[in-house]
């Protein structure tokens, strides 16, 4: 919206609070775009006017408005006519006007001349006050003439006088004075009739009628100066005069020459013509432009063609009006206060003022809504007006807080500023024929001026205006400028001579249009569209054109012949970029900003970076120019990334660095190449969610705050290494950083825990060295952003929260609000000038200037962006200057380290310039150790080496504590005997000044030091062999722990020097380059368990190469592939989080209400319109939609003093002077509505009770802790220092710190610890309550320690655990197949049952054992390996199953109906039982079926129709417990170690915890959108499994911290069932009790013990049970166990027959042959053994194939060789020939086989041949 007198702001500052001149008095408060001046002086908001309530003191604000009833009496003083239906209240000059104002007609009612004056009365004119008397003329003229005011309030009277008013206006008595003789007033306040001259009555409010030339009036002309014959002498108050009497109107007398002179009628300042006069001999003619046509008297021109369209602007609306049917259309609503508005044939140009929202819209007339967009929306602050040169093919536009008139292309894709003599200029029009602009400005005083449209030959063309002119129209065929100077005034442009249209007070024009004959102009009084006739401009011939609803702010003529292009100079030009018209033969080249002209070719200024705001959502990037004119659409590009979620902007290369949050990879790209969209990959390993990214020039590095991995990362731009920082504690999560490249230091916003909100800021050295609490109070968050203003000193703070800004010094001092806003703040960046910031649900962006305490914001809604976005910002900045200090930084100029070097803390440049000094620290990537500067590989050592862990070489292990210092730095003599003092502690140590030692570590002073025990000096070992105990203490910590540089003992033994230095790592561990060890299967494992990622570096199997994305299950896909629709990964991780998400990570959703709502102070989720607020009703909780209204002050836009009845302007509110007496005006309260910060009185920003960490001041300020009793006051009023400051802890009783405060000693407890009741003690706070740890926690003084069931080790996170060995795999049911599906993805299917569905499966892990139940076959079946298959029928209907992996006996439930129980089986006894019998009743179900051995109980759900009851029992089926009833039980889980049972439940979905007693219920999973009607649950590691109901999708859910849910497997075919496959889920250290113990049935665990029970479920007596039925036996494999007994019996006498029968043979065999034989043989001569290949031999061996054996005979003498029997051949043919002998070949019966004997000895053993050898010598 705008007003009458906008831009004297300029001036206004020089001049103070009001300027002031002798016609109209400006008030400052008056003038803004939001303020309306009332009639009778002074103004109200715009948003009072016509709001129903009567605001100014005449109540011109309500006058005119729709549904208004005015006031009568205000009506009647305020000299305005009542019409008699009293619903309007109209100027008296509406009456008896010919045009029916009141809706009744009674303006026009009785409408008579003037009653003549009565005959016989001695007064012609009125009477009054006895015997005065007065002209008629001045009856009812709106002056009190009478002490009785009775000329004014006669309404008879003032009804027909106001006729007479019209008729003698003085305004047109020289168009009169030739036809009839008659006399202007001097002071024009009428035209008199010559008979009311000297007639003794003053007339003329100046009394100019009558005078001393009255005694001459009547005998003037008795003397004719006159000569020639067509003259008259007539009276003149100066005497006589000549008129011509031929052609009065065209000729003049000359008393000079005594004669009639034509009179140029052209030349006068009225025109005489509609477009163009030519003056001829005593007359003139007139001729209209191309395209109109001549009325029938030839001076008026009208269009031919269409009709002409008047548009028009309102404050929410724009339309259009055809003039002649008065057709009103409205084109466009929900405009943001429009202004100007312009048309050129196609497009539709207007101007957008509403704060915040300034900008140049555009949009095609035929659809507006849906392709309106923002030419301009940039560089401007206070446009004003608009205008296009339809020629040329650009807008123009005013700026009058910058000062400056712009032009753009018509599409806005270019723009430039004019240079010109403007100041505040606001209204502007064109002359595109001439190449000439018109504009409204303050040059220390309203003027208008006029220049060529390039700017050039600017010149003053009005200076004496009353006030700032508003609605400039050019009629250009006329040669006339028309301007609003409190009424229509026309000025001749060619001679400057300036008439009003009317004199007649009309309440408010503001804006025009001319066109043809005819004058239209908005009026704000009536909010109506009036017209008259612009040659004569009587206001008889006012006419109404159309009433409105609201004022009309701008009107714009269009027809086609005012855009008549005959000409066009810019057409054919050789201007590189634009060319603005001039005149109608001439142009200029212009350039936009940052450029420069050199002939006609624009070029970029030398080193000229243009300052920019990048703002991005999804892959959609545009550059925002905020210092240039132009729209950030214009510099939209789409970039090759999924989706970006945090940026930096490196100023020395002008690079943008970004993180895709979707394909998880940190790309830069070059501002240069930024239209291009196309990025080059930087960093693509090991990232999971970035929430920041910030550059230090100084060193020349990239740091990254990755809040997935609670890491902080650095990269050095110029060696491309990467290092890791800072790892931040457990339960911390990073929230925001920045960068303070000035003092070599970050600062953090950190959330403390994952139950809390609470943030706290950090300051901490760029090294990641010094970490230390800034800031402690008053962050809600969760989203907290900073950011450091250089140029200022200062840090800007975001909190989303509270929804405001902050700004504080470095150190966390003097914080400041900065805007308080009623949106989210989703990202923050700063310039040199100003704030940005954006919203979290919607696409657009505000911005303030960094200097503007006021509470003005800009915003601007970006379309290329989608409704319902997150916008990231990133500002660009300069480049350093060349004489910074810190360019000298040793890392920028002299490189000293090899891979990476970062600033240490130190102050900043401008403190001491001359003695600054700035440091260093080098830092290695992971498996690099430091060395003088260069990062070196660790030394490799052999078996018998030792490794230097400091001087990184090899000595040999023998040289360990030898006395000689065989390392550089004399490692291997540490932790010796020989240099251990008898009496030293070693956990003693010394510290640095800021710590203090305790028990071997240096802590911080704020920590406790817990003593050691001193009743022993060393605590007896109770820890495990993979954990480290800690000194002089039982506390027991993960080896993984030692020496990762984090204390985890309570006095730190695990960090300190003789520990460290001497650890070694055993076989199964891998020793971190840190110095820490972890397990070795956690090497190249895909997690970076060693706080230096060294176990990750070089493992190229568990990551993926350059150009592939890793899905969650470590399988490597294309990236091309990431969020293509198609389902790559096999866990689908691939298509999710493909869209932006609307909220961070771990962020809640704080609902804010719409811009123009009212919200809640005490439940933000209450939105209600403004109109809500102080109407009387209480509509928020607490009424606090009705605190605090004023109904005096505020609807005057002031300030309303508390205890008085006073207002005061607003801008003398907080301004250190107390206007009000109670001083009201400069409390905090009130310093907020003029957003400044109280003199008097601190800002209350919060609650009391939310001070909980920092000092409450007494007026209510908090500041932090640190800054009380410092001699530095930081509360406003001083009340943090003096008082008890210096004694208060004298005495002090505190177990801790006492902290000096005025009021007395405030204890303060450590982290970890809260203060009692009693204000003196610190409470260790229990953090195991809320989950800190995933398995096992610990809690200790000031903090816990988590640690790990068996077969898990504790995570780098020291929260989580991970299986030690193995990769986990899911086993899953799906009808009748069992498939399994790996962690990395793979899937086999493992078995399928042909015939009948599975209804539920489990499975032995170990023994690769899977147990299946068929409800319909009455089947339990065990399945080992892939084939080997075995099936118990007989046992019922089994349904759900489980299996002890301990005993081997397998669980089932038996669904017989009405015979429900649980039974038990082992298959490899092959013995079953009937356990107890279910407590199911009709339609009960049992939905699961859960063991564990170790405590010896089974758990199972029971569902009937309204509720479910959770059971247990022993394993045995004994002590039945009815544990807890739930809504609907659909899975049950059991965490053996800590003895609890997790409940799955739907209606709502639940997770519930209890423990195996039923008690101690806990909701544990609730309210999260992956928890979707949970179905089986299954525990691993620090999770929870589950199938979603109605999905194929198998989730889990984190059990400790803020328990976060995802889905982990997508593709799971319908699963029904499933159970995870892993070593860890079955325990391995529990003994079964059942191996030695005898039963002769089967074998179950019982809380006492192993039971035998028989196969009824009875006890067995002394292990042996009575000998059931054989039809009530189970079949195995279709055999009972009896059968199996009896079979193996048989077996067992047949193999032990046959086992007899054979060791008597191979007895009796072994003597005859080995020792009988030999015996007898011994004597025999000793023959040498040969082998030869003769005949003999040959027919030797083929005689064994026939019937008979023959053995050579050894006697005969012609032998000479033998054959070497091979002694298997030989037991295998005297087989044949003993023991078959009875079997004859075919035709041998009476065959008599003959064996010759043999009498030589064939043993070949070396006893026998030496024996023999005896004997021949012998012999």
């Amino acid at each position: 919206m705008t007003v009458i007198y906008i831009i004297v702001l300029s001036c206004i500052l020089t001049c103070g609070g009001q300027f002031v001149d002798n016609i109209q008095v400006y008030e400052r408060d008056c003038l803004g775009e939001d303020k309306f001046p009332c009639q009778s002086g002074g103004c109200i908001l715009q948003a009072k006017y016509c709001d129903g309530n009567v605001d100014c003191p005449d109540g011109s604000d309500e006058h005119f408005c729709p549904d208004h009833v005015p006031d009568a009496k205000l009506c009647n003083q305020s000299h305005q006519y009542l019409c008699a239906d009293h619903k309007k209240c109209i100027p008296n000059s509406w009456i008896c006007n010919n045009q029916t104002e009141c809706d009744d007609g009674s303006d026009e009612v009785n409408c008579t001349a003037i009653p003549d004056a009565k005959e016989n009365s001695t007064c012609m004119g009125y009477s009054c006050d006895g015997n005065k008397c007065i002209s008629l003329l001045w009856v009812c003229d709106g002056v009190y003439d009478c002490l009785d005011k009775t000329d004014e309030y006669s309404q008879d009277a003032c009804k027909h006088s106001l006729l007479a008013h019209s008729i003698y206006d003085g305004s047109s008595c020289e168009e009169i004075s030739v036809i009839r003789q008659s006399y202007r007033c001097i002071d024009s306040s009428y035209c008199l009739p010559a008979n009311m001259m000297c007639d003794g009555l003053v007339d003329c409010r100046d009394g100019s009628d009558e005078g001393p030339f009255c005694d001459k009036w009547n005998n003037t002309c008795d003397t004719n100066p006159c000569k020639g014959n067509n003259t008259k002498c007539i009276p003149e108050r100066f005497g006589p005069s000549c008129i011509c009497t031929e052609a009065p109107l065209h000729k003049t007398y000359n008393f000079t020459t005594n004669q009639c002179e034509d009179v140029d009628e052209c030349a006068q300042a009225r025109p005489q013509c509609s477009h163009v006069c030519h003056n001829k001999d005593s007359r003139f003619e007139c001729s209209c432009d191309d395209g109109y046509t001549q009325d029938q008297f030839g001076y008026l021109c009208y269009a031919s063609g269409p009709e002409a369209l008047l548009f028009y602007s309102t404050k929410n609306e724009i339309g259009y009006i055809k003039i002649k049917t008065k057709e009103q259309v409205t084109v466009g609503t929900g405009i943001k206060q429009a202004h100007g508005v312009a048309y050129d044939g196609k497009y539709l140009f207007w101007v957008e003022t509403a704060q915040g929202h300034q900008a140049i819209m555009r949009a095609e007339l035929e659809n507006v809504q849906e392709t309106k967009e923002v030419l301009v929306g940039l560089g401007i602050e206070e446009p004003g007006d608009i205008a296009v040169d339809w020629l040329g093919g650009h807008i123009y536009f005013s700026d009058a807080e910058r000062g400056i008139i712009s032009a753009c292309r018509t599409d806005g894709s270019m723009c430039t500023i004019l240079k010109t003599h403007t100041k505040n200029p606001r209204f502007v029009t064109l002359a595109v024929r001439y190449g000439t602009m018109y504009w409204a400005d303050w040059h220390h005083r309203p003027v208008i001026m006029k220049a060529r449209m390039d700017g050039s030959h600017a010149e003053l063309l009005v200076d004496n205006l009353q006030g700032f002119a508003t609605g400039l129209a050019i009629d250009v065929p006329n040669g006339r400028l028309y301007y609003v100077d409190h009424t229509i005034k026309i000025i001749k442009i060619d001679d400057k001579q300036i008439y009003s249209l009317f004199e007649e007070p009309f309440h408010h024009p503001y804006s025009i249009a001319v066109f043809e004959n005819t004058v239209f102009w908005s009026d704000w009084t009536s909010q109506s569209i009036q017209t008259t006739d612009k040659l004569h401009g009587s206001a008889q011939k006012r006419g109404k054109l159309v009433t409105l609803d609201n004022p009309v702010f701008d009107m714009h003529i269009y027809h086609p012949l005012l855009m008549k292009r005959n000409t066009n100079p810019c057409h054919n030009n050789n201007c590189s970029h634009l060319c603005l018209v001039t005149s109608n033969v001439t142009y200029t080249c212009a350039c936009p900003e940052g450029m420069q002209l050199n002939q006609s070719t624009c070029h970029n200024m030398a080193n000229y970076r243009p300052m920019q705001l990048i703002v991005g959502s999804g892959s959609i990037f545009t550059r925002v120019y905020y210092d240039s004119l132009g729209s950030a659409e214009t510099h939209a590009a789409h970039f090759d990334i999924g989706w970006v979620q945090a940026m930096a902007y490196d100023n020395l290369r002008d690079t943008l660095y970004l993180y895709d949050g979707q394909r998880k990879i940190i790309s830069h790209i070059n501002m240069s190449d930024f239209s291009l969209g196309v990025t080059q990959p930087f960093l693509y390993k090991g990232l999971v969610n970035v929430v920041e990214m910030e550059y230090d020039y100084v060193s020349d590095s990239l740091y990254i705050l990755d809040a997935g991995r609670h890491f902080i990362e650095v990269v050095s731009l110029k060696t491309q290494k990467r290092i890791l920082l800072y790892r931040f504690r457990e339960q911390e999560t990073p929230v925001s950083f920045c960068i303070m490249a000035d003092y070599g230091k970050m600062l953090l916003a950190v959330r403390e825990n994952d139950n809390s909100n609470d943030i706290r800021i950090d300051s901490m050295g760029l090294d990641g060295s010094g970490r230390d609490h800034v800031i402690m109070n008053d962050l809600k968050g969760p989203r907290v952003l900073l950011r450091y203003a250089p140029n200022m000193d200062a840090v800007y703070v975001s909190d989303d929260g509270n929804s405001i800004i902050e700004l504080m010094n470095p150190e966390g001092m003097g914080r400041e609000r900065f805007r308080e806003l009623s949106t989210s703040i989703a990202t923050l960046s700063l310039t040199d000038a100003y704030v940005f910031w954006t919203d979290r649900r919607t696409p657009r962006l505000f911005w303030a200037p960094l200097h503007d305490v006021t509470t003005r914001t800009r915003r601007i809604q970006l379309s290329i962006f989608p409704n319902n976005t997150q916008l990231h910002i990133q500002a660009t900045s300069a480049p350093p200057s060349n004489d910074s200090l810190l360019l000298n930084h040793p890392c920028l100029k002299n490189n000293p380290c090899s891979d990476v070097c970062v600033q240490t803390p130190h102050p900043h440049p401008h403190t001491a310039p001359a003695k600054f000094y700035m440091g260093y620290r080098c830092l290695c990537p992971p498996s690099f150790l430091i060395m003088n500067g260069t990062c070196t590989k660790p030394a490799e050592c052999k078996e018998n080496e030792l490794y230097c862990h400091k001087s990184n070489v090899c000595v040999l292990e023998a040289k360990r504590c030898d006395g000689k210092k065989d390392c550089d730095l004399g490692e291997d003599e540490e932790g010796c005997d020989d240099n251990v003092s008898e009496n030293s502690d070693p956990t003693e140590k010394s510290c640095p000044s800021h710590q203090i030692s305790c028990n071997g570590k240096c802590i911080d002073r704020e920590q406790i030091c817990t003593a050691p025990d001193s009743s022993t000096t060393s605590a007896p070992s109770v820890c495990e062999a993979s954990q480290y105990q800690c000194y002089n203490s039982t506390i027991c910590v993960e080896r993984s722990q030692i020496c990762d540089g984090e204390a985890d003992c309570p006095n730190g033994s695990d960090e300190d020097s003789v520990t460290c230095d001497t650890l070694s790592c055993q076989d199964n561990e891998f020793m971190c380059t840190s110095g820490s060890c972890i397990l070795s299967s956690f090497k190249c494992d895909g997690e970076q368990d060693c706080g230096d990622g060294s176990d990750e570096a070089n493992c190229d199997g568990k990551s993926c190469a350059f150009g592939y994305y890793q899905c969650r299950n470590k399988e490597c896909i294309e990236i091309g592939k990431r969020c293509d629709g198609n389902n790559d990964c096999y866990d689908l991780s691939d298509e999710e989080q493909c869209e932006e998400p609307v909220t961070m990570p771990d962020e809640k959703t704080v609902p804010h209400c719409a811009e123009k709502e009212y919200t809640c102070e005490l439940n933000r989720s209450i939105c209600l319109p403004f109109t809500a607020r102080c109407n009387f009703k209480v509509e928020c909780p607490g009424g606090t939609d009705e605190i605090g209204c004023d109904l005096r002050c505020a609807p005057h836009g002031l300030f309303e003093c508390k205890q008085e009845l006073i207002c005061v302007s607003m801008h003398r509110v907080c301004n250190g002077v107390n206007e009000c007496l109670d001083g009201s005006d400069e409390t905090p309260e009130a310093c907020r509505t003029v957003n400044r910060t109280s003199h008097f009185f601190p800002p209350l920003l919060y609650p009391a009770a939310e001070c909980r960490n920092g000092f409450l001041c007494k007026s209510g300020q908090c500041v932090e802790l640190n800054q009380v009793c410092n001699q530095v006051p930081n509360c406003f009023d001083g009340t943090d220092e003096g008082g008890s400051c210096f004694t208060a802890c004298d005495n002090s009783t505190c177990t801790f710190s006492c902290l000096p405060t005025p009021s007395g000693p405030r204890c303060v407890c450590p982290y970890g610890y809260k203060t009692h009741t009693d204000g003196h003690t610190c409470l260790d706070i229990d953090e195991c309550i809320n989950d800190a740890c995933s398995q096992r926690c610990q809690n200790i003084p000031g903090s816990f320690l988590c640690s790990c069931n068996h077969g898990y080790a504790l995570r780098s996170d020291r929260r989580s655990c991970k299986a030690v060995k193995g990769s986990m795999s899911v086993l899953y049911l799906s009808g009748n197949r069992i498939g399994s599906v790996s962690a990395d993805g793979k899937s086999s299917l493992d078995y399928i049952e042909p015939n009948a569905n599975i209804v539920d499966m489990d499975t032995d892990i170990r023994q690769n054992r899977l147990f299946l139940t068929l409800y319909d076959a009455g089947k339990l079946i065990e399945v080992k390996g892939n084939s080997n298959k075995t099936e118990i029928t007989n046992i019922g209907r089994p349904t759900n199953v489980a299996v002890d992996w301990i005993t081997d006996n397998v669980y089932f439930v038996d669904r017989t109906p009405k015979n429900n129980h649980v039974r038990v089986c082992n298959f490899k006894t092959k013995r079953c039982a009937k356990l107890h019998k279910l407590p199911i009743n009709g339609d009960a179900k049992l939905t699961s079926l859960r063991v564990d051995p170790a405590s010896r109980r089974m758990f199972y759900c029971i569902i009937t129709d309204n509720e479910s009851v959770v059971w247990s029992a022993s394993l045995a089926g004994q002590d039945l417990l009815d544990l807890t009833t739930v809504r609907n039980c659909t899975g049950l889980a059991v965490d053996s170690f800590r003895k609890r049972l997790y409940v799955a439940e739907t209606e709502p979905s639940v997770i519930t915890r209890m423990n195996f007693e039923g008690d101690r219920h806990k909701k544990v999973i609730f309210g999260h959108p992956q928890l979707q009607e949970p179905h089986g649950l299954a525990l691993f590691e620090d999770s929870v499994y589950f199938l979603a109901g109605n999905t194929s999708r198998l989730s889990r859910c984190q059990l400790f911290g803020n328990k976060p849910c995802e889905p982990f497997i997508y593709r799971m075919f319908d699963a029904n069932a499933f159970v995870i496959r892993h070593e860890s889920v079955q325990r391995d250290d529990v003994k079964n009790e059942c191996e030695n113990f005898v039963c002769s049935n089967i074998c179950v665990l019982d809380k006492n013990g192993p039971l035998c029970l028989c196969y009824d479920g009875s006890v067995a007596k002394n292990g042996r049970c009575a000998k059931a039925e054989k039809s009530e036996l189970p079949f195995f494999n279709g055999r009972t166990h009896e059968d199996y007994s009896t079979s193996e019996k048989a077996s067992l006498t047949v193999i032990i027959t046959i086992v007899v029968l054979f060791v008597i043979y191979l007895s009796v065999f072994c003597y005859y042959h080995f020792v009988y034989r030999a015996r007898k043989n011994r004597a025999s001569t000793y023959m040498e053994v040969r082998f030869q290949n003769t005949e003999a031999s040959s027919a030797s061996i083929s005689s064994q194939a026939t019937s008979v054996i023959e053995v050579p005979d050894v006697s005969t003498p012609t032998e000479s060789t033998h054959e070497f029997v091979n002694p298997l051949q030989f037991v295998k043919n005297v087989w044949r020939q003993s023991v078959r002998r009875t079997s004859k070949p075919a035709d041998t019966a009476s065959v008599d086989i003959e064996s010759p004997r043999i009498e030589q000895d064939l043993s070949d053993t070396e006893s026998d041949l030496d024996e023999r050898d005896s004997q021949r010598i012998m012999h």
